[in-house]
């Protein structure tokens, strides 16, 4: 169910994206990209792995039936993820005319205001879904993800109609998704978590467990969109449109490996024994194979889709496409590696050890890629990134379950 529902809402988002990029020219919607995906990485930083540990605190507790202790592990990441958003939001927001020049190709600081202002919009979908996701109450988290994307696709769209869809409306999109959900939230939720009183070790665990897990967020993160932000200020605002229409359409195999990552580490979580998370690993790497086969036939493909939706003005889009798509498969078979090695093994040191690597990597592979090959620079680092983090996560997972007996 949440899998199903995590690609609605990637279509609802896709959606987005289509009307956004038909309305504005290839240059604009190459700084609203710029935006958006700074933005993106906010949200992850503000995480810190919270999220990770706030589903394994809360789907422990409510195992045992210690529903007051689950919410005071919901109340104490809440206040967490809410002061590092405020605060990250006015750093970027008193620095704005830096920010703008330096990391989005713009001159114009409103650009980078609403950068700062977007991720306070997007605070209760990076947060609430996870509650419910650990209360195994998917169907509430899906209806509550969706309703953020719908409303703000609807809000695009009717501007889209009337010819009247500028960067600025697109923008407002994030704060009328934000109304609606904060309703559905206050149904679904409640906000019977506020009365609780976590004490200092429930912060104190949440911080212990989510450190490796922050480390590896926010720099997984930063790393993963470095490619949009590097192509912004090595390349200008029209190469970074061109790549963006690809990196929205490959975010659609990220949004599937996310989803699946969620379905699996409550159950990871909560196993206990090895036998049955040995076949749990196996079932979910098999459930993979039809995901990469639908792939692989979406790349072949990958000409006629761009140039119907996205117009001729995008043709130079589609062998960037066609390569990131093929550079994220080894990514999506690292899912039940990775969760199995932080919530079946509790080896998080291990993924946010892997993050220091990756980061580097990736910024200096950009680095190379992109001035000699533009767009299709950042593609070629994902695809040895990538390999190279299946490899890893796959190589201890196999060490600790078969090669140990």
């Amino acid at each position: 169910m949440l899998f199903s529902g995590n690609v609605l809402s990637a279509f609802w988002s896709f959606l987005f994206i289509l009307f956004v990029a038909r309305a504005l020219s290839v240059y604009d919607f190459g700084i609203f990209s710029a935006a958006i995906n700074l933005v993106t990485i906010l949200v992850s930083i503000s995480n810190i792995g919270i999220s990770t540990g706030v589903i394994n605190f809360v789907s422990e507790h409510l195992a045992k039936g210690e529903h007051e202790k689950a919410n005071e592990y919901i109340k104490a990441s809440f206040i967490i993820r809410l002061v590092i958003v405020l605060v990250i939001s006015a750093v970027v927001a008193i620095f704005a005319p830096f920010v703008s020049k330096t990391l989005l190709a713009t001159r114009d600081p409103k650009i980078a205001i609403w950068s700062a202002i977007v991720p306070i919009f997007l605070f209760p979908d990076a947060f609430f879904p996870y509650i419910l996701q650990a209360k195994k109450k998917f169907l509430h988290s899906t209806v509550i993800n969706n309703a953020f994307y719908l409303v703000r696709l609807l809000f695009v769209f009717a501007f889209f109609l009337i010819g009247g869809l500028t960067m600025s409306k697109a923008f407002w999109a994030f704060g009328a998704g934000f109304l609606v959900e904060g309703i559905l939230i206050l149904v679904y939720v409640k906000t019977d978590f506020l009365h609780s009183k976590p004490q200092k070790d429930e912060y104190k665990n949440l911080l212990k467990f989510s450190s490796w897990i922050g480390v590896n967020s926010i720099i997984s993160s930063v790393s993963g969109r470095l490619d949009i932000q590097m192509l912004a200020v090595m390349a200008g605002a029209m190469a970074t449109g061109l790549y963006s229409i690809p990196s929205k359409l490959a975010g659609f195999i990220v949004v599937l490996a996310g989803s699946f990552s969620s379905v699996l580490a409550p159950r990871m979580a909560g196993f206990a024994n090895t036998a049955k998370e040995k076949l749990y690993i196996v079932k979910s790497t098999m459930a993979l194979l039809p995901v990469t086969a639908g792939i692989i036939i979406w790349i072949i493909f990958a000409k006629p889709f761009i140039l119907l939706l996205f117009g001729i003005k995008y043709l130079a889009s589609v062998p960037v496409f066609q390569a990131l798509a093929a550079a994220q498969i080894p990514f999506l078979f690292t899912v039940p590696s990775v969760t199995a090695i932080i919530y079946s093994m509790k080896k998080t040191v291990y993924i946010g050890a892997y993050s220091f690597f990756q980061i580097v990597s990736i910024f200096v592979l950009n680095f190379i890629f992109i001035p000699k090959y533009g767009p299709i620079g950042p593609t070629i680092t994902f695809a040895i990134t990538n390999t190279i983090l299946a490899i890893y996560t796959w190589v201890i997972i196999i060490k600790h379950y078969w090669l140990k007996e």
